[in-house]
């Protein structure tokens, strides 16, 4: 038996679901609703693939610090600490190569996501690395890769001997929920402070002639539609493509604010961006992250707007 076999099953035993991944990315078909057994991890020991995925449950949380550099890391892990020192006393601190980190623990209210402003050192958004730190719950899709290779470069791991495989489920801190706020607002405040620039990019449209677009979405997001029940921002992609004049498809806001329930609440569509989902009260657009327009074509945007004016 393989150790990464034998880290899965004894996750299992602790009451974690692992996951068969590629990487960050847990390959198994329909991996949100499978109920992992016994006999499946033993099963995935035949398999090349040596990294494990962790599925987020119940009432487990993670705090993914997407932070490039230790020092802000830190910074947020000292001020946490002072508010809930119980995090990393009895949390679980899982690395993923340089100075990205992801924080685990329980809470005492499910919630699907929570996140900070995305940040950059510098003038020029483009090249500049954007760091944020991005909260998820059980209302939400999602895996976190914990164990094993990230790339040719570096792996998942955890450190001191604390992880899923030698620490039971319940032995682990249940935090309230305003600490992963908290989390979220104590880095705004430690990037501003630190003189960097949030990412807030505003375009044409909407009642005051400008449209917030918001390049947060990833493909694992979880959507709830009104027809089509719960579905992938990566499924909704290969749906909308194929259906652009089928009519509209309707979804909740719950993947970015959990009291926004109703499946009526958002339009699902298909533009310049890619993918749109489409906040019917504020007026803002989420889009893919990696569909974020450059500088350029935003230079040359605004300047055909103006001409148009004229």
């Amino acid at each position: 038996m393989r150790a990464c076999t034998a880290f899965r099953l004894a996750m299992l035993a602790n009451g974690f679901t692992p996951l068969l991944n590629d990487g960050k990315r847990s390959i198994e078909k329909g991996w949100p609703k499978q109920r992992v057994t016994e006999a499946d991890v033993v099963a995935w020991d035949r398999s090349l693939l040596a990294t494990t995925g962790l599925r987020i449950d119940g009432d487990l949380a993670v705090i993914d610090v997407d932070i490039v550099e230790p020092a802000l890391v830190q910074a947020l892990a000292g001020a946490l600490d002072k508010s809930f020192p119980e995090l990393f006393a009895r949390g679980l601190v899982r690395h993923a190569g340089g100075a990205k980190e992801a924080w685990i623990a329980r809470v005492d209210e499910p919630f699907a996501r929570l996140a900070s402003w995305r940040w950059h050192r510098g003038d020029d958004p483009d090249s500049a690395p954007k760091q944020m730190v991005e909260c998820f719950g059980s209302l939400a899709t999602r895996q976190f890769a914990i164990d094993g290779p990230r790339d040719r470069n570096s792996v998942y791991q955890f450190t001191d001997g604390a992880s899923p495989a030698t620490t039971p489920l319940s032995a682990l801190p249940i935090l309230p929920k305003a600490a992963y706020s908290e989390a979220c607002n104590q880095f705004d405040d430690i990037a501003r402070a630190a003189g960097w620039t949030a990412v807030k990019e505003r375009r044409r449209g909407g009642s005051d002639g400008a449209t917030l677009r918001i390049f947060e979405l990833d493909a694992g997001t979880a959507i709830y539609t009104d027809t089509l029940g719960e579905m992938t921002i990566a499924e909704l992609e290969r749906l909308v493509r194929g259906r652009r004049n089928a009519g509209a498809l309707r979804c909740s806001g719950g993947f970015h604010d959990e009291t926004r329930r109703r499946t009526d609440s958002h339009l699902i569509n298909w533009g310049r961006y890619g993918l749109g989902v489409h906040d019917c009260m504020t007026g803002e657009t989420w889009h893919r992250r990696e569909r974020a327009p450059s500088a350029r074509f935003e230079f040359l945007a605004r300047l055909r707007e103006r001409t148009e004016a004229a």
